[in-house]
């Protein structure tokens, strides 16, 4: 076994309630163990999954050949016993052959559980929502892992155009580092690029496509391009945020409480309802909601200018492109 990989930590627990921070911290770690075993076996599993304990047992045991394995759990506020248990005995004799990579929203729920496996050695990885200087200390980070910057009135404009989905910010910066050649940023790149959509704008579409009313959608819409211009990325982005939103929630379960889905799903505990009411007009079309996320990735393509070869679209295309996926989305028809 690789020496790199003997001397970390057997376990280790992605803590937080920020999706994004959660999704790196796991595929850094399991970057890391590739790194010093190339034949590692990855597994994932849900904690509170069917054969979750079954799975779980099975990866973690000695196998005939020693191979190297991951096993990925998601979610062990939901343990079932049995999960528990076994991550418990784990805990105190692993494996040789094993890791495990653990997620956690936060909150006091499987607390136990967690003050078990840090007392036997457990690494913690903090991945709580990041507001004022925290999120802005990050998306310089993340502005720089890309050799570029951006002025604190640039990075103000950003935040306020886009709201405070650090998914949705650093998919922002993607494009803008892609597409502006300035460094740094500046506002008026910030302000010509979003062309003045404020958050609320955005959102205000995502909410009425997810809420399923079509005519205010299309209305908000039709308002944002005349005053604004072109402003299908931005909403495309808000309306991703949205579904991601909503699908976050829905996986919390209906008899959770608001504040747990909150820290659960990274949103603000007065969104929580509205997502629910949201979740509850799509529970029984989730067909169509899949179909919906197709059409996003559709859209988004149309947004940036399309993706065919030398493909060109103007901002009346790209605006007859939005209103059919506003439309169709939020309404009762077939996509």
């Amino acid at each position: 076994m690789a020496k790199a990989a003997a001397e970390t930590a057997r376990i280790t627990i992605a803590m937080g309630n920020e999706p994004l921070l959660i999704d790196r911290a796991v595929r850094t770690r399991l970057k890391q163990l590739r790194a010093s075993e190339s034949e590692l076996q990855i597994t994932t599993l849900a904690a509170n999954g069917e054969d979750a304990a079954a799975t779980l047992r099975e990866a973690s045991s000695p196998n005939l050949f020693g191979d190297a394995t991951a096993v990925v759990v998601t979610g062990i506020d939901q343990a079932t016993d049995e999960v528990d248990a076994i991550l418990r005995i784990f805990a105190q004799d692993p494996a040789d052959h094993a890791w495990l990579v653990l997620t956690h929203p936060g909150g006091v729920k499987g607390k136990n559980l967690l003050d078990a496996l840090k007392k036997a050695g457990a690494e913690q990885v903090l991945c709580a929502q990041l507001k004022g200087k925290e999120l802005r200390s990050y998306l310089s980070k993340d502005l720089s892992s890309y050799k570029r910057a951006m002025t604190d009135e640039g990075l103000t404009a950003l935040i306020d155009s886009v709201g405070a989905d650090l998914r949705l910010l650093t998919g922002a910066i993607s494009q803008l580092v892609a597409d502006v050649e300035a460094n740094p940023i500046s506002l008026d790149d910030v302000h010509d690029y979003f062309a003045g959509v404020t958050g609320v704008t955005g959102f205000a579409v995502s909410d009425a496509v997810w809420d399923r009313r079509p005519a205010d959608a299309l209305r908000s819409l039709r308002w944002a391009m005349r005053e604004s211009g072109d402003v299908s990325v931005p909403m495309v982005m808000a309306m991703a945020a949205g579904l991601r939103s909503i699908i976050r929630v829905a996986a919390a379960g209906a008899g959770t409480s608001e504040a747990d889905v909150a820290r659960q799903a990274g949103v603000p505990p007065w969104k929580v309802r509205a997502l629910r009411h949201q979740w509850s007009a799509w529970s029984g079309d989730q067909r169509r909601l899949a179909a919906a996320a197709v059409a996003l990735a559709d859209a988004d393509g149309a947004a940036k200018g399309g993706v065919g070869e030398g493909a060109a679209l103007d901002p009346e295309q790209k605006l007859l492109a939005l209103e059919r996926l506003v439309l169709l989305t939020s309404s009762k028809q077939t996509i």
